[in-house]
């Protein structure tokens, strides 16, 4: 859902381009029955179907339809392929997502699609089953409640596409079905979360969700057994269904992967984790082939990291094509669809991890979980944590670069964002990554590199290091770009052009105001050294809080810089002044740290200033 919109503004009319791409954030209700989760040939529900149980239960849309087993087939077989296949990604950006589409493709119509008798004939059964535990549910009676666990809020994505506030209103239910109390609910809940075989969880969850919901749409147990189990076994068979068709056809990937020549992936007794955050648009993807020699050089073959950048499922979701002039909305039709299979991952990685069967990952995926202040408990919503070493990889990119990148992206390959869509996932991200980055950064149970790439580079060139550290140890190349952080988290996202993205029209040049993040590094991380971006000289050293050491001739030209030196002040106001009992050498960060322990991808240090994307060195 888009933050709620600023003061209305009179935009200037711009031509199409990347301040008018020639979509709206919010979806044309012309076009919702061409979005994925509500085409008949993947889904039983009817839209208007959908939309009165939207109505009744005030639950997402995309968890009210009822996907066919076909579908929920190309689900399972996205997930697998990503987690357990070996897909070459080229030296183009587009190329994985080729790579990725002729796999699936290959085994979906060789190897899978004979087999579709069976596979329906199993959801049939499954959903039968679901069926009579369910209504089995509802007809015993309410037993003492457990303790109920605390539950996210739901997230309510698309109150456009509810009824038109013309329409007639929905009839209600004929009788409440009174005996329905908070504590069943609760009970169902618990019940889900106690070990109980697959199905009966599958139930007992789906029954939860659409009883809580009913309650705190209407304010009171609401609600026919007919209505409750309607939506309950719809809601099980996107859930169990699905996994029992992944279940189903795991044999016939392997066979599929011995005849088509396709490498599965091992499973690592030490996984190795690469993780890059940022916006949407920030240039995740462009940081692959820096990836891939950062792989090489600390001894880890790339071809046995599992790949795994949801966008290329999209147009395996969707063919663009079909949508005529309306072929810009294709990412916003099959988003929803995506996120679905997203989650789905999420939970088939973590039963393999169960099962010691984790490969190297490199995870490129802009979640909103991802940055949410309340979902951070030891990282448990991301990936990262099955990882034995973990890189993360966070990008600095301006909002005006984000805007025109994402442009030049729907050139290339056919997905744009609305404007305010990609300042809002902008503004999400960088409010986000502070807290996202402490909570690895101080983790103690696993060795944790970090760093900040400042992407405000030419196309074609390798990014700049801004900081990199491992754990509590890091070291800032550029204080100016780990104040944008701050700076990025407060622009207009209604803005109808660069010059209205920041208040007064410009971007403060004062760094007072923006220095929040780097004040808690230096307060929350056991050391953090500043040093100059084009050599790695050492010029603060802090520790625990305090300034130990300074190098005065190179702190008074990092000074010079007006943002600079407000940061440093703001980091440590005595700095400036500080005067060593025991002056010593010159300090370097190559120096102090060694080969072994520079992971690095961007450009810093005297060899890789001007380095280029392809050629650069890894620092």
């Amino acid at each position: 859902m888009n933050p709620s919109p600023a003061a209305a503004q009179s935009p200037p009319v711009w031509p199409l381009g990347p301040w008018n791409p020639g979509i709206q954030s919010q979806i044309p209700r012309r076009l919702l029955p061409l979005a994925t989760i509500f085409r008949t040939e993947n889904v039983f529900t009817r839209i208007e179907e959908a939309l009165e149980r939207a109505d009744l239960t005030a639950l997402d849309l995309s968890e009210l339809v009822r996907f066919r087993p076909q579908r929920l087939l190309l689900h399972e077989l996205l997930i697998r392929v990503t987690a357990n296949f070996s897909v070459p990604d080229g030296s183009r950006y587009e190329d994985l997502g080729i790579n990725f589409r002729r796999m699936t493709g290959t085994i979906l119509s060789r190897h899978l699609e004979p087999e579709m008798g069976a596979i329906t004939a199993a959801y049939d059964a499954a959903r039968g089953r679901l069926a009579a535990v369910i209504a089995a549910e509802l007809a015993a009676p309410a037993a003492p409640a457990p303790v109920a666990r605390k539950r996210s809020p739901i997230r309510k994505l698309f109150d456009l596409w509810r009824r038109d506030p013309e329409a007639d209103a929905i009839a209600a239910p004929a009788a409440a079905f009174t005996s329905l109390t908070e504590e069943q609910a609760e009970r169902w809940e618990a019940r889900a979360s106690a070990g109980l075989d697959r199905l009966e969880a599958a139930a007992c969850r789906a029954l939860a969700r659409v009883a809580t919901a009913l309650r705190k749409r209407h304010g009171r147990p609401w609600g026919t057994p007919e209505l409750i189990a309607a939506i309950a076994l719809d809601l099980a068979c996107n859930d169990y269904g699905s996994e029992e068709i992944g279940h189903l056809i795991e044999a016939h990937l392997i066979r599929a992967a011995a005849i088509e020549g396709y490498r599965l992936l091992p499973a690592q007794e030490h996984p190795f984790v690469m993780n890059t955050k940022g916006p949407s648009a920030s240039g995740k993807s462009t940081l692959r082939p820096l990836q891939k020699q950062l792989a090489r050089r600390i001894g880890v073959s790339w071809d046995e990291f599992a790949l795994i950048s949801p966008d290329i499922w999209r147009k395996q979701l969707l063919d663009y094509a079909s949508l005529g002039a309306d072929y810009r909305y294709g990412g916003a039709l099959s988003g929803e669809e995506l996120k679905i299979i997203d989650h789905k991952l999420d939970r088939y990685m973590a039963q393999k991890a169960e099962q010691g069967g984790i490969s190297h990952l490199l995870i490129d995926r802009f979640r909103f979980d991802s940055f949410a202040h309340d979902s951070l408990q030891a990282g448990s919503n991301l990936l990262t944590r099955f990882g034995h070493i973990v890189h993360l990889f966070f990008m600095i990119t301006s909002p005006q670069d984000i805007v025109e990148r994402a442009w030049q992206r729907g050139l290339e390959v056919g997905r744009y964002k609305a404007v305010d869509d990609l300042l809002a996932h902008s503004v999400e991200a960088y409010s986000g990554m502070p807290q996202l980055f402490f909570t690895w950064a101080q983790r103690e149970d696993m060795r944790v590199h970090y760093e900040f790439l400042d992407n405000g580079v030419r196309l074609g060139e390798s990014p700049r290091t801004a900081a990199f550290g491992w754990n509590g140890r890091m070291f800032v190349l550029d204080v100016k770009a780990m104040i944008d952080v701050d700076r990025f988290c407060k622009v207009n996202i209604n803005a109808g052009g660069p010059d209205a993205l920041y208040p007064e029209g410009s971007r403060d040049p004062s760094a007072a105001g923006n220095t929040d993040f780097l004040v808690q590094c230096a307060r929350r991380l056991a050391e953090i050294h500043f040093a100059e971006q084009d050599s790695g000289r050492i010029y603060l050293q802090i520790a625990a809080g305090v300034v130990v050491w300074t190098d005065p001739e190179a702190l008074a030209r990092a000074a010079a810089d007006p943002q600079t030196r407000a940061g440093l002040l703001a980091v440590a106001p005595g700095a400036l002044d500080f005067v060593a009992d025991q002056p010593e050498q010159t300090k370097f960060v190559q120096r102090l740290l060694g080969d072994q322990q520079l992971h690095t991808l961007g450009a810093w240090g005297e060899r890789g200033c001007d380095a280029k994307l392809a050629q650069m060195p890894i620092c």
